[in-house]
């Protein structure tokens, strides 16, 4: 009986383990191979957003109904890149946090945050997950902990500015303590910063400037010294990491003022690059500039680490200029880039009687980067092929309100009819091009999965099913509002599930529609 009891008592205390709410680093090291949760904004610290996850292929796909649904109160933006852990999803808007069953969409719990100054922007695009805590950042520059079990705010910090134009906006990551998270507000003219801060009380361990200056290096890349107190070079998505090597990965913003070149004479570093830094100190370790001296507003997007069958250890960046780069990521060596929407005009200076350029300011690839198919070795991209009309104007800077150098605002974009967007797979050892598929807009997540299918969605409205292979349609089905946030998947009591975050995009000239709406998919 006693060797039964102590049996039993520690069946029961790993059980407990298992049951807890603490999610630890080694938990998120295991993040890739997962099934039975989505641990990040890109799935784990790689940001393959792949699934191992088979249930769903191409073969049923077919067979897919919606589970259920959940509408937010909240109007606006919705970008999010849900989080599920033990079958509670986490999802934000501006001021929300909440918690909903994974597999019925019945909330668990809301936290409503109350701004105590100006906001400077919208959009918040998820939370971190880390021993017992969802991190996220606020619109008026406050990093938040909340409880992950009641939703009640365990502390707050105040880290930036709002006055200035600073904010948050990306979806952190957490690693040995650690939360990752950058400025945002390069488009009012903020000096951009990436920080760590402290996962216990958010106190910021070390940061680092984004735009460089005195001896850092690449500050001699600004010839106007004065520039770089405006220079921009904020973070607006989310952060990858190689846990073996301790480098974390940060994508970096555009250029401020965002199209006026001659202000600003120089390469304009580490705007528009993605940076590598010592994930404990902040050092730099290397960088590639995807857009040197850019003049479109052309920012850098989340970046996907992966090592090729071949056995190369290899990085892919992309962003709003439309073009995937590839590199080593010993060598640092960059092996090729590939166009992955319409480009034209694109190196042809502004004006101030206008300039018609592709991809406009809403163009190429948006907050959603590539995806890595290790199955398959590929990657896939979803991408906006629409075009504007800039005219240079006033370079002007007035403290909190945009600083963009243009006449126009953004630029007059082409009529909205004409815009469209691509899902494109590429192969990640040579860069060529395997298919693409013709859409609207696409800004959406994209999901590749063990299936042999790849879930997204577009501005229509319409969740997507992809056959990894060719890229045919396998299920369309309307949820109802544009898809401009996560794709996710994961298996709860033996069921694969897919959610989708759907609803309004963070801009008015995307001329979308629809409440911000989680809808959850299964087999029958």
């Amino acid at each position: 009986m006693r060797l039964q009891a102590r049996w039993f008592t520690t069946c029961l205390l790993v059980a407990g383990a298992g049951m807890g709410l603490a999610q630890t680093t080694r938990d998120l090291e295991k993040a890739e191979t997962s099934t039975d949760s989505w641990l990040m904004y890109n799935k784990s610290y790689l940001g393959h957003r792949y699934s191992s996850l088979d249930q769903i292929n191409t073969g049923n796909a077919k067979n897919l109904k919606p589970v259920c649904t959940f509408k937010l109160e909240a109007e606006g933006t919705f970008q999010p890149g849900p989080v599920v852990y033990q079958g509670v999803m986490y999802i934000t808007t501006l001021h929300d946090t909440i918690a909903l069953d994974a597999k019925t969409c019945k909330a668990r719990w809301t936290n409503t945050y109350k701004p105590a100054g100006p906001e400077t922007f919208n959009t918040n695009r998820g939370v971190a997950i880390y021993e017992g805590k969802l991190y996220r950042g606020t619109q008026d520059g406050v990093l938040l902990a909340i409880d992950v079990k009641t939703g009640k705010t365990l502390w707050k910090k105040k880290e930036l500015d709002p006055q200035k134009g600073e904010f948050f906006s990306a979806a952190p990551i957490v690693w040995n303590d650690l939360v990752f998270l950058g400025m945002a507000g390069a488009d009012w003219g903020v000096k951009g910063q990436m920080y760590a801060f402290s996962a216990k009380d958010g106190h910021q361990v070390w940061k680092f400037d984004l735009i460089p200056t005195g001896s850092e290096e690449g500050a001699d890349t600004w010839k106007n010294a004065d520039t770089t107190a405006t220079g921009g070079g904020s973070t607006w998505t989310s952060y990858s990491l190689d846990s073996k090597t301790g480098l974390l990965y940060v994508p970096v913003g555009n250029p401020a003022p965002d199209f006026s070149a001659d202000y600003r004479p120089g390469d304009n570093l580490f705007t528009d690059s993605m940076v590598v830094l010592d994930a404990k100190t902040g050092e730099l370790k290397w960088w590639h500039q995807l857009v040197p001296h850019d003049y479109h507003d052309w920012d850098t997007t989340n970046v996907a680490l992966f090592d090729t069958a071949d056995g190369k250890k290899l990085v892919a960046a992309v962003g709003k200029d439309g073009v995937l780069h590839v590199l080593d990521r010993g060598t640092h060596k960059l092996l090729y880039t590939v166009p992955v929407t319409t480009r034209d005009n694109a190196d042809a200076p502004l004006t101030t009687e206008g300039t018609h350029y592709c991809p406009g300011t809403l163009g190429g690839v948006e907050w959603n980067g590539p995806a890595y198919d290790p199955k398959n070795n590929t990657l896939y991209v979803n991408s906006v092929d629409w075009c504007v009309t800039a005219v240079l104007g006033e370079v002007r800077y007035i403290q909190g309100q945009a600083f963009t150098g243009l006449k126009n605002g953004f630029g007059d974009f082409d009529k909205f009819e004409t815009a469209h967007g691509w899902t494109k797979a590429i192969d990640a050892s040579t860069g060529k091009v395997r298919w693409s598929y013709k859409s609207t807009p696409m800004v959406a997540a994209v999901t590749p999965t063990a299936g042999g299918v790849v879930f997204t969605g577009d501005l229509d409205g319409n969740f997507l099913v992809l056959n990894a292979s060719n890229g045919d349609v396998l299920y369309k089905h309307n949820v109802g509002g544009a898809i401009a946030g996560g794709v996710i998947t994961y298996r709860l009591g033996g069921k694969q599930y897919v959610a989708v975050a759907a609803g309004n995009s963070s801009r008015t000239s995307w001329h979308t529609t629809g409440k911000p709406t989680i809808a959850i998919f299964a087999l029958p």
